[in-house]
């Protein structure tokens, strides 16, 4: 109520931002119904919730919610119209891109569009040619650490073992990539690598990736199905086992949590099976 009722200070209105409130489970609905009510002029509420969220559309304040403002939904763009999005602000830029180069960007950058910006204006600006490569998005893009992870797992699937440890040394050698957050990517990764190996197996194909990995972009989903080529299902069975174990660990032990991290690297690449099997 403070915030919302405050006065504008060297400015002509006031924005209030609330991030991840449940609205379904509010302790005093009936109070908070009557301030969005009655929001002054110079005011403006933002209820910001992540994509899982759904409002309870029954309840009386989500309907006075509904009533008095403004309901707005921003949903990942799909493969192509993402990659035309692309295409469109190289242009811009006075430069082409081959599809295979804006297919990497998506897959070593991710797919946020307010992260794509400022990587397609170094490329732009780095690119010596009017064409943009798959080389120029390598040299220059920024890597995210699930683009990494899946670099480091491709590896281990075509034996490189030194490879793929120089690429995991240089994910622990950045301060900011922290052990427990490498290990949930590697995990994830991992899930996502057979629940593609099953789908070789069974003949199942790249749709059933994307629907059970929730992927939206085939080009991706197809670098899966060929990682999972490397291994058995049985290895990334224990792959999956051995990243909860290490999960476990890290949370509750006083060992050292990068030590454990290449500890559960290793074991993946030397190629452990499940038990059962």
């Amino acid at each position: 109520q403070q915030a919302v009722d405050a006065m504008p200070f060297m400015t002509e209105r006031t924005f209030v931002e609330l991030r991840d409130v449940d609205l379904n489970k509010l302790s005093d609905a009936e109070g908070c119904a009557k301030i969005i009510s009655d929001i002054p002029d110079y005011c403006t509420v933002a209820f910001v919730q992540n994509a899982q969220f759904e409002p309870d559309g029954r309840l009386r304040f989500v309907k006075t919610l509904r009533a008095e403002g403004r309901e707005l939904k921003f949903t990942q763009q799909s493969q192509g119209m993402l990659t035309d999005w692309i295409v469109r602000r190289f242009a811009a830029a006075g430069k082409g891109i081959e599809l295979s180069a804006a297919q990497r960007l998506i897959f070593i950058s991710g797919d946020l569009m307010s992260r794509l910006i400022p990587e397609i204006e170094k490329i732009a600006a780095y690119a010596k040619g009017d064409k943009v490569t798959q080389e120029d998005v390598e040299a220059v893009a920024n890597h995210i650490p699930e683009a990494v992870v899946f670099e480091m797992t491709e590896l281990i699937a075509q034996k490189k073992y030194n490879s793929a440890l120089s690429v995991l040394s240089e994910l622990l050698a950045d301060k900011n990539n922290e052990p427990i957050m490498m290990l949930a990517v590697l995990g994830k990764q991992m899930r996502q690598l057979y629940a593609a190996r099953l789908a070789l197996d069974h003949n199942l194909g790249t749709k059933y990736v994307m629907e059970v990995c929730a992927m939206k972009y085939d080009y991706i989903a197809s670098k899966l199905l060929n990682a999972a080529r490397g291994f058995t299902l049985s290895q990334l069975k224990r792959a999956v086992e051995l990243c909860a174990e290490t999960d476990y660990r890290m949370k509750s032990s006083g060992a050292d949590a990068r030590e454990l991290l290449k500890e559960a690297v290793l074991r993946i690449a030397a190629g452990e099976s499940y038990a059962a099997d």
